[in-house]
């Protein structure tokens, strides 16, 4: 009989031996997303700790309208600003951003890519209309940047597939 174990003690070769069938059996039922790697570091690559994370309020699905277009509308809400955007499929496989801003500012508005790919940047109008076109598919995420003087964080999208 052996001694029973207690939190305390290192982990043994029967430990880990049930450990890695667990992995195992977990990778089988329930495995992590594939883009996981690539969503970790977005997230992580910000630069600036004050900014507000906007959540996901809505996604709809529009799509097949004209052809085999696919169109997606998406709203995000954070304390300061609501962002909702609206994504269409183009016939050349990339995709155009149609935003707006609530309440509506001329803002600068930035799409992030995973490195290596840049920054794509644009500026709102008045009424904080933007448009974001050309845009390749994969992962990305919108930092809406305050405008000049004013005292507000910048509001971040959670990384979205595009």
């Amino acid at each position: 009989m052996t001694a029973p174990h207690s939190a305390d003690q290192p982990i043994d070769d029967l430990d880990q031996a049930i450990l890695d069938h667990l992995a195992v059996v977990l990778t089988r039922l329930d495995p992590p997303p594939t883009d996981l790697d690539d969503r970790v570091r977005l997230v992580l690559a910000l630069d600036d700790l004050d900014r507000e994370v906007a959540r996901l309020r809505d996604e709809q699905l529009v799509g097949g309208v004209r052809g085999t277009e696919r169109t997606r509308t998406l709203t995000f809400d954070a304390e300061s600003r609501t962002v909702m955007i609206t994504i269409v499929d183009r016939p050349d496989g990339l995709v155009r951003i149609d935003g707006w801003l609530a309440p509506g500012a001329a803002v600068r508005v930035e799409l992030r890519h995973p490195a290596p790919g840049p920054a794509q940047v644009v500026q709102s109008d008045a009424s904080g209309r933007f448009v974001l076109d050309g845009v390749p598919h994969g992962l990305a995420q919108l930092i809406v940047h305050p405008a000049p003087g004013e005292h507000a964080p910048q509001v971040v999208t959670p990384a979205l597939g595009l």
